[in-house]
């Protein structure tokens, strides 16, 4: 489980205040041998905050987030909301899937900060 903290120090890190960044999400497929390898990728185009089940969803779309901004942003949410786990939100089969993220990371090269998703 991933939580909002951990989310906001790998960005810091990744992107050193790169304003170029767009948040990304990959989907990861499990091989036989227990590898993982790239199934897809989507933008993350908006976020919400859940007090109530104490959740930052992070939502697919069309247009992907700025990374600096994101990081910006959520940086200043309370101490309480750094502990909230962190959730991406997609529909597939007409319904609603809230995937665990299961790792972060980095295209230098795409200006790509990216979550890793396990395919469903």
């Amino acid at each position: 489980m991933k939580v909002l903290i951990d989310l906001i120090e790998d960005i810091r890190e990744a992107i050193q205040d790169d304003p170029a960044f767009t948040m990304n999400v990959m989907q990861l497929q499990e091989t036989k041998e227990g590898q993982f390898t790239p199934v897809g990728e989507s933008n993350v185009a908006l976020y919400k905050v859940d007090d109530t089940q104490k959740k930052l969803f992070l939502f697919l779309g069309k247009t992907a987030l700025n990374a600096l901004q994101t990081f910006q942003k959520l940086n200043s949410l309370s101490n309480e909301a750094m502990m909230y786990e962190v959730k991406v939100s997609y529909s597939a089969a007409g319904q609603r899937i809230d995937q665990e993220i299961i790792g972060f990371g980095e295209s230098l090269q795409d200006k790509k900060y990216l979550l890793f998703i396990q395919a469903a």
